[in-house]
This record gives C-alpha cells, structure tokens and sequence, in this order.
C-alpha cells in the first residue's frame, strides 16, 4: 500500500507504535515514506507500562526508533494523547532527544463502543489537558483537544467505509466502491472548517 499510494503521487504517513519500524524496514521503504508517526505519551517507563505499552523499556525502543527515522530522512511526528497519568508531565527533556519535525498531542477521547470500557479512569477535563500544554508550550507542541478531533478527520475503515466519532460514537458511511466517493462522504459528517483550525494542512 506504501507503495501503490506514492506511485499514486500521494504524501505517505505512517502512525506506529513502533512495533514494525525497524533499520530493515526503514532502509527498504525509505522512498516511498514521507513521515511516520510515533505513539509516546510519557517520558516514564512505569507510566508507559501502565499504559498498556511496553514492558518497561517503551521510552528507550522510541527514542532508538526516532535515531533510525531521522538517519534516512524520513519526516518524524511524535503523537502523545494526554490523560489521567501523564497531564502533569514535563516531556521537553525526552522531546528534545528525538527531535520531532511536529510534536501532535491530543486529549484522551471516549469512544461509545470502542474503549468505553476501559478509559474511565484516564478521562481528564479541560483544564487539566490545558495544564500540560502550559507546562509544555515552549516545546511548539500542537495541541488537539476533543472538540478539535470531531468530525475533523476523514478516515478509512477496513471495509473501506468512511468513518466518523460523531456525538463521541463512530457512524459508518456505505463502502465506497459500492456507492461512490462523494456519496460515502454525505453518509457521513466532516466539517473541512475544522480540519484546517486544527492545523490539517501543514508543510511537508
């Protein structure tokens, strides 16, 4: 697909953990990438563990992944979704390391259906997501808070329908094989508005 999209003339991005970005993969699609986008939401390995990431070496494996990225010239952007555990964090000394082209962070964002479940306890409010971007600000760090990620994004989903977290539940369109582009894209809501506001389109 990485590939295909950039014979297709497109700007090609990957977001990963981490798991796949190897010196192997990296040197063979090197080409074909443009920027990849790496989770790390602490700059402690207990939080990241407790996060569900790693078994307490995450931080290092980022940071050693970041080295690989940058050797071969390939955009890097450092995502960070803040919640309970980290909103009170000072990340600049873990960020200056890697050295990111965008450091992107976003407000932990319950989705009905998706991880009701399991985000209870990380829920913060609105002040405490602006706490870590004052504590954080001289980084340049662009922030996204939930009323930024609604109906701001236009993806993808497997079956090739677009999908969208309106009213924080995901609504489907029809696959767009089947119906067409523009039709899919009216089954859904996206405000383009808001998509540029949140800093959609930036250089590359």
């Amino acid at each position: 697909m990485i590939v295909y999209s950039k014979k297709l003339g497109l700007i090609t991005s990957i977001v990963s953990n981490g798991t796949g970005i190897t010196q192997k993969f990296v040197q063979k699609y090197d080409k074909e990438i443009d920027w990849i986008g790496l989770s790390l939401d602490s700059g402690n390995e207990k939080t990241q563990k407790a996060l569900g990431r790693g078994n307490g070496n995450y931080v290092k494996s980022i940071v050693e992944k970041s080295k690989i990225i940058r050797e071969y010239g390939i955009k890097l952007k450092i995502n960070t979704v803040i919640n309970r555990l980290n909103y009170f964090e000072d990340l600049s000394e873990v960020i200056n390391e890697i050295k990111p082209d965008r450091w992107k962070v976003f407000q932990v964002l319950e989705i009905k259906g998706q991880n009701s479940s399991s985000i209870k306890d990380l829920l913060i409010t609105e002040e405490q997501f602006e706490q870590f971007g004052e504590i954080n600000a001289h980084m340049n760090l662009i922030v996204e808070n939930n009323d930024a990620m609604i109906e701001s994004y236009m993806m993808i989903d497997q079956m090739g329908r677009f999908f969208q977290n309106t009213g924080n539940t995901y609504h489907f369109s029809r696959p767009i094989l089947n119906v067409g582009l523009s039709n899919a894209l009216n089954d859904i809501k996206y405000n383009h508005a808001k998509f540029i506001e949140r800093g959609g389109i930036y250089a590359f």
